[in-house]
């Protein structure tokens, strides 16, 4: 079987590059896979973090790429879609995150259908963005009701996604959960290790990690820390890079009075870096205001931590609470207090890296591979 995904990978960073990259892997163990990337991304003024530039230097998910095109280009998209159509694939994997690739994808599928029979399939990360609005909305909803095949990783997205591409089609949506990133999980090394490297000497630590940006809701988090501090040694990690104004956060740290419990490491952290930051904490962290699921949980899940994460969303059913990790109410500082207070008051911590580890093979990349098989059976009866 013939397959093509499209989608970014090195030299591009973030989440869904190494996620593509890694789908790619998994499905190259079985199958032939034509994999097309960009030589461009987003125009620099429109993206909002430093650069989409990955700066690591241990490529860990670096898989070799059948052609890059510029993905600024629409007519780039129509000759990628006409050559796809062509191919003989049985189907083509595209990556659905942000309704800013619509017009592309929009020309891309005109092309594949006026051209051959090469069915699409949307793998969603955000049926719904984040900072959704009815014009984002009805973008997503215009290209995704054009699509033939869809994945989600939650039932909560998957009944997000069945309004827009029309309850007769349900039978097209396939629920696979989010496979675990272990990928960067590639030399281990001792707590103690990884706390002195960043400088910290508390015996309990916390994670917040990745993008931060205000669905994340860091603020809930710098708020229940006094609360916590009021019956326990505590010490914040926070790491990752800044979408707005790192002031905001360091102005609420200064208020609460929790400065000196605080680590921030702002900027997008390297491959060869990430490890520190997972084994020098006992458990995540992930506040979300939103969220339709998270990478950074199957990022913490991948090192064997545990997680506290809002219950908004797909995210529930990522958790298992009380046994993988805790789900709070999202915007409420004082029930995030109470899990991570029971956490280590009630030693928690060995029965939930247990667990964590029991589950590892329920979101794995063969699994997800085995969901496009099933698509690419079926796309091939129809």
């Amino acid at each position: 079987m013939t397959l093509t995904v499209v989608g970014p990978t090195h030299p591009f960073r973030g989440g869904i590059s190494h996620y593509t990259s890694l789908l790619v892997r998994s499905l190259r163990e079985q199958h032939e896979v034509r994999f097309l990337s960009y030589s461009r991304q987003y125009p620099g003024w429109l993206y909002p973090g430093d650069s989409d530039r990955d700066p690591s230097t241990a490529l860990l998910t670096q898989e070799q790429v059948s052609l890059r095109f510029d993905a600024l280009n629409p007519w780039a998209w129509w000759r990628i879609g006409r050559d796809v159509a062509r191919s003989g694939s049985s189907l083509v994997i595209l990556q659905w995150s942000t309704v800013y690739w619509s017009p592309f994808y929009w020309i891309f599928l005109k092309a594949l259908r006026r051209e051959g029979k090469t069915q699409s399939v949307f793998i969603c990360h955000n049926v719904v963005e984040h900072e959704a609005n009815w014009l984002k909305s009805w973008g997503s909803q215009l290209v995704l009701g054009i699509g033939d095949y869809f994945i989600t990783h939650s039932h909560w997205d998957k009944s997000n996604l069945t309004p827009w591409v029309g309850r007769s089609r349900t039978n097209t949506i396939r629920v696979c959960p989010h496979p675990r990133y272990e990928h960067l999980k590639q030399q281990t090394i001792g707590k103690a290790e990884a706390r002195a490297s960043l400088g910290i000497r508390a015996e309990r630590v916390l994670l917040f990690f990745g993008f931060i940006r205000p669905y994340k809701g860091l603020h809930y988090l710098l708020e229940s820390l006094p609360q916590v501090k009021a019956r326990l040694d505590i010490h914040l990690l926070i790491a990752g890079e800044v979408w707005g104004d790192v002031k905001t956060y360091m102005d609420t740290a200064e208020r609460l009075k929790i400065t000196s419990s605080i680590t921030f490491v702002p900027g997008y952290i390297p491959n060869e870096d990430v490890g520190r930051y997972f084994e020098a904490a006992d458990i995540l962290v992930a506040p979300y205001v939103t969220a339709t699921q998270s990478g950074i949980v199957q990022l913490a899940y991948g090192f064997g931590k545990p997680v506290i994460v809002s219950n908004v969303g797909g995210l529930p059913e990522a958790v298992t609470a009380g046994e993988t990790g805790y789900l709070v109410p999202p915007c409420d500082a004082s029930a995030i207090a109470h899990a991570i207070l029971d956490y280590y008051e009630n030693r928690r911590e060995a029965a939930m890296v247990q667990a964590v580890a029991q589950r590892r093979s329920l979101a794995s990349w063969d699994r997800l591979s085995q969901t496009i098989e099933e698509i690419a059976e079926d796309s091939l009866r129809s």
